[in-house]
Formats: structure tokens, sequence, C-alpha cells
């Protein structure tokens, strides 16, 4: 019976609340909130005109209630790109709109002055406070009923790490009753109040909390502050009351500028803290690792040994699960083959799109490792200590450390790197980070990399634990960022001359990462490389396999490819790229993997698929090709020049087309292909020159 009369409450709430809007700072557990509420039933979302991305889902259980993620922000002042959006859909939003504000417990006074800012709004808010985990080791603890008394809306403590207080805020978010109306937590001092409330006697509406909030960032503008175009001030009056205002304005003298509105806000959220917060005993102080992580020489080779640590690990460590996967493609071929009847159908499905494909995933266990890690530095506080760490340093290439978030993102996808240059403000610095961005090793070259160093170069280890391969593929990473910076300097050299930009980060407090937010994370990375990368594979296995076995097979078994379609295409190419040390077949691979880079492992795949008889694996059949003069075609310096070639050679469409919408610019786009296409050639051709000279 009490099932049901949630149900009819529940019902008769939503016919007037739709969504509910997740706003607060960055890295303050808002996304952990979000993931304890919708947990895989969420999706990404772009707003209107930019590409900006937000996350939708719907609550668990109660899949009638929408829950949108908006990105994170300290101000609605901020000029960011994402930022912007965040403002812009704030002040077009429905009118039925909810916002549960999260609070991050360990910076309090931040937070609100934040919240002050959306209570401005008028917009109906509930809180949840997070980090409360931290405050407890702190010896603080908050007294719950003087602070919702004193912010005069509900409020929960949430601990999504171990699951304290999400059903709490669960229940509580259905209720409409929770979400208070406005109530302004701040004021000005006396003068500027009283004056605000002269203006606004003056001004007739029937929304009086937006007038205030309108005439508000009106005397911010008249006191010098940039307005962002989202946020309405004085051209939303008539130009009458415009007049009235900025008469009364100038008569006054008085000065309500963004940095006046903190201070008064500060002393009134100093206020309302030094009433709740119950301190046990003294703040202790944290264990400073600080010291050592941000220290400018220890800092930087602390970060360096342990990308090196990761890369090690990758090679080492993964080859139980490669083998399991690589296992199971080799069954499915081997089932296709029992249940269908001989012809091309049966070769199709087992040579082509099985081998193509499976040569390709066999390398998801890397890549899960990868985004493992990436995800492991973010949540647990070090990726934001690496940023500042290399913002003086980045400043020596003509960038900021806001240019290395991309860079570093580059790890592992250049896509999602390009799109995250929306924060920095300098244009001609986030021109020069999108044309950089695509040199840094990404997700989709290691399995390319990992082919072919496991080919062309032996197992030996040093000292027992630390393997030639694994030095040679940090290598590469290292190679990807130092000529990615390199270029840097040359860029803000010849083509743009504007000044460096700042950078400004508060640095979290370190904490043991949500394994929840980490499986997310991989998952939601991982589900992207297999939907985006696995179609295109799919595809161009088709495509190649019918390139490798036609015209006119008499036998799909006993094909010579050297009479096939695809050899014709690789031999007229190969005269070109013969004095890099490539052959045909490496020629095909090359310009099938300008769709994706990861494509070429499965075009060599299908390529080397040319006796069914044999069970060598793919690095095997590599090691043995020869070519018609005896010589080996996977000799160390061809697999060198190979690997210099996709370290340098722009081979995405999916990079360049996200490049081509956030510069907004066919030219740059071209020169972004060109430079970095013309980088490879050379590099590679200088190489394989060079040995053939000392040979």
């Amino acid at each position: 019976m009490e099932k049901l009369q949630l149900d009819i409450l529940i019902q008769y709430i939503w016919k007037f609340m739709n969504r509910i809007l997740l706003v607060g700072n960055a890295n303050s557990g808002k996304t952990s909130i979000f993931n304890s509420l919708t947990g895989l039933n969420q999706k990404v979302g772009n707003f209107h005109g930019v590409t900006v991305s937000y996350k939708i889902g719907k609550l668990k259980d109660r899949k009638e209630i929408e829950i949108i993620d908006l990105p994170g922000s300290y101000s609605l002042n901020s000029v960011g790109e994402d930022k912007k959006v965040l403002t812009r859909f704030l002040m077009n939003r429905e009118k039925t709109d909810k916002v549960l504000f999260v609070l991050d417990g360990s910076q309090l006074e931040r937070s609100l002055q934040f919240y002050f800012q959306i209570r401005d709004l008028g917009i109906q808010t509930t809180i949840a406070i997070t980090m409360i985990d931290i405050l407890e080791k702190s010896n603080i603890s908050i007294d719950l009923k003087k602070l919702q008394k004193a912010l005069g809306t509900k409020i929960y403590l949430v601990n999504s790490k171990k699951g304290i207080g999400i059903e709490e805020l669960k229940l509580g978010i259905l209720d409409e009753k929770n979400f208070s109306e406005y109530k302004k937590n701040w004021s000005w001092d006396k003068k500027r109040e009283n004056f605000i409330s002269k203006i606004l006697k003056k001004i007739s509406s029937e929304d009086e909390n937006y007038t205030n909030f309108v005439l508000t960032n009106s005397l911010k503008e008249l006191s010098g502050d940039n307005i962002q175009k989202e946020v309405p001030s004085l051209n939303i009056f008539e130009a009458e009351i415009q007049n009235f205002i900025k008469k009364e304005f100038f008569k006054s003298k008085l000065n309500f500028s963004y940095q006046n509105e903190i201070l008064e806000k500060a002393k009134s959220i100093k206020k309302i803290l030094s009433e709740v917060l119950i301190s046990n005993s003294e703040l202790r102080n944290k264990l400073d690792l600080d010291i050592i992580f941000l220290h400018p020489i220890f800092g930087k080779l602390i970060f360096f040994s342990l990308m090196f640590l990761i890369f090690q690990i990758l090679f080492n460590f993964s080859e139980i699960p490669m083998n399991f996967i690589k296992s199971i493609f080799e069954n499915l071929e081997r089932f296709s083959e029992e249940i269908l009847p001989k012809g091309p159908l049966q070769n199709l499905i087992s040579s082509g799109i099985l081998n193509g494909v499976g040569a390709v995933f066999v390398f998801i266990p890397q890549i899960t490792f990868l985004f493992l890690m990436i995800g492991f530095l973010e949540e647990s506080g070090y990726l934001s200590r690496i940023l500042f760490l290399m913002d003086k340093f980045m400043g020596r290439f003509g960038l900021s450390g806001k240019s290395f978030v991309p860079l570093l993102s580059s790890s592992a996808c250049a896509v999602p790197a390009i799109l995250s240059t929306r924060t920095i403000e300098n244009k001609s610095e986030k021109i020069i980070t999108i044309l950089i961005s695509p040199l840094v090793t990404c997700s989709a070259r290691y399995p390319v990399y990992i082919l072919i160093i496991g080919t062309v170069f032996s197992d030996k280890t040093f000292f027992g634990l630390i393997s030639l391969k694994g030095i040679i593929l940090f290598s590469l990473f290292a190679l990807g960022i130092l000529t990615a910076l390199g270029f840097a300097i040359l860029f803000k050299k010849y083509f743009f001359k504007s000044e460096n930009s700042y950078f400004l980060i508060e640095l979290p407090e370190y904490r043991i990462p949500n394994f929840k937010n980490l499986f997310l994370y991989v998952y939601q990375n991982i589900k992207d490389f297999l939907l985006n990368s696995g179609k295109i594979i799919f595809f161009v296995s088709i495509l190649l396999w019918f390139l490798a076995n036609f015209p006119n097979p008499k036998n799909l078994n006993k094909v010579n490819v050297n009479e096939t379609y695809i050899a014709y295409l690789g031999k007229s190419i190969e005269p070109i790229i013969n004095p890099l040390g490539f052959d045909w077949k490496i020629g095909v691979g090359i310009i099938a993997s300008f769709a994706a880079r990861e494509v070429m492992v499965s075009s060599i795949a299908i390529l080397y698929e040319t006796d069914k008889d044999d069970t060598d694996n793919l690095s095997e059949k590599l090691k043995k090709d020869k070519k018609e003069n005896g010589e080996f075609v996977w000799t160390t310096k061809t697999g060198i020049s190979l690997l210099l070639f996709y370290a340098f050679a722009s081979q995405c469409f999916s990079t360049l087309a996200v490049a081509r919408k956030e510069l907004n610019s066919i030219f740059w786009t071209i020169f972004l292909f060109s430079y970095m296409t013309l980088l490879a050639f050379t590099t590679s051709f200088i190489f394989y020159q060079l040995t053939e000279l000392i040979k």
C-alpha cells in the first residue's frame, strides 16, 4: 500500500518536474554521484553549435526521471567554451528544471561561492555534500541542521565511493519539497543594498528575483567587468530603464565589480562556516606528498618513471589475456569453417572478417590497461599535479599547463584530446595544441607498434625485469611528446606570436580512486574503441579480403596473392615507398590505415593469411617473409623505419574531422595532414637511407 502511494506521489510530482541538473565545481565528485544515480543507463550528448559534451542519464529504477551532468565550473563568468555553454544552458533552462548542487566538502568556501551564484538565478535547488571522508580524516564534522537552516535547503551527505547517502539522495530528489525556492544567502553592504532597492522600485517586473539578478550583472558591467553574452545584463532592459540605471550608478560612485561581490560573499560564507563546522581537534596537516610530486626535478622523474613502468607492464603481463582472445577468434574461425560449406562465403568470414578483426581485438588487454592507468591517475588527484608541474616546463615551448591536458589525453585518443582544447582561451595556443596533439602516441598506434616491435626485436631483458620491447615502446611515447613540443616552438615562433596565457588550477586532495568510476571510465572508452574502430575494421577487412582474393580465384585456400588486385595496388606504389624500406604489402597496410591506424594490423593479417595449414602466429609469418632477392622483408631497420612513419603520419579520418570542426579552418586542417605526412615520410627515408649507407 505504501509503495502504491509513493508511486502515485512520484507520478504527480513529475507532471511538474522533468529534469534534474547536476551542477558543481570541477573535481567535486559530481560525476561520481551521476554514475551512482544512473549506473550504465547514460549517454553522452553535445550542446547545440559547439563540441562541448555533457552526460545525460535516467535515475535507476525511475527511468522517467532525467539527470543531466553539466560541465564543472567555478563561476558563471568563466570564459572557457565549456563554461560558457554551462551558463547558456542554465540561462535557457526549462521552468520545471531543478538543480542538484554538489558541494565539495573539502573545499566548502570555494564551492559555496559558486552555489550562491546558482541560487541567485532563482532555480529550485537541493545540495549533496561530497568528500565527507576527507573531513572525517581531518577530525572535522558538519552541523547539518544549522547548515540547512543557513542555506535554506535540504542537504545530503554523500560518499559515492562507499555508497553512503546515495539511497537517501535518490529518495530525496523524488520529492519536489526537497528542492527549495529561492533564498538569497548573501548581501551587499548597506549602501549598495539600498541603492539596488532604489533601482528595483523603478522597475516593474513579474519576477523580482530574476530582475535583481539582471540588475546585479548590469551594475558589474558598468563597474568595468566583462559580462558573458550568455548572461543577461544591461541590454535586457528598455532604453529608458538603461539610461536611468546608468545615471544613478555614475551618480552613486559605487562599485559592484565581480571582485567586490566575491569579497561580500566570502564574508557571508565565513560567518556560516564558523557556525556549522565542528572541529574535534586542530586541523591536521595532510600528508604532504606534494613536496615530492611537485618537486621541479624529482616530480618529473617520478612521472616519466611511472610512464616507463606502465609500458613495461603493457608488454610483460598482457600475454595471457592476449592469447585468450586470440584463441577465441581461432576457435570462431574453425567453427565457421566446420558449419559453412567451402566457398567464398566461408573464406570471407574465416580469413577475412574474423582474421582481420581478431588481429586488432587481440590488443584489447593493453589498451584496457592504458585507459585504466589514465583513469587511476585522474581519480587519485595525481593527474592535476602533473598538469601543475608541467606548466612552467610547457612555458618554454610557448604553451601553458592547459595545453598539457590535451597532450596527455592524446595518449588515449587524439579526438577527445582535441575537443578538450576548448578550455584554452588563447586562440593561438589552442591552434598550436590541436596541431601537435596527434603527434602524441594514441591507443590506435599501440596495436601497430606492438606487432612491429614483437616482430623485429628480440625478447631480451635487462636485470631480468626490464624488457627491450618495453623500452622501445616507451621511447616511442617519449618521441611523440618531444616532437610535439619541438613543433610547438616552431609554430609559436613563425606562425603565432601572441602573448602566453596563464594557467590556474586547484590541486584536489589525494584520494583512493573510486573503482566504480574507474570501471565506467574504462568501460566507456573500450566500448567506444570497439564500436568505432570495430566498424571500420569490419568493412575494411571485407574490402581487403576481396582485393586479396580476386580476380577469378580457383581455390580460395591456395590463392597466389601476387596475382590479386591488392598486389597490383601495392606494387603500383612500391617505387615510392621502397626508399623507406617498405615492400608492397606494407604499402597496402599504410594505405588502409589512413582510415584508422589500427586497420594496418588487420590488413597485414589478411595479406599473410594465404595458407590455411600454416599455424604460425602473425609475427612469426612476418619474420619468415622474404623479398624476391631472398632478403628478409621485416628486418630491424625496416621495422624502425615503419615505427617512425606511424609515429608521425596523420592516419585518422576522425581526428582530421574533429580538428576541422575545432579549428574552423580548411587551411589548418590540410596543413595538419600535410606536415605530419611529410614529417613521417622524410624521417623514415632519412633513417633507412642512412642505415643502408653504413651497413
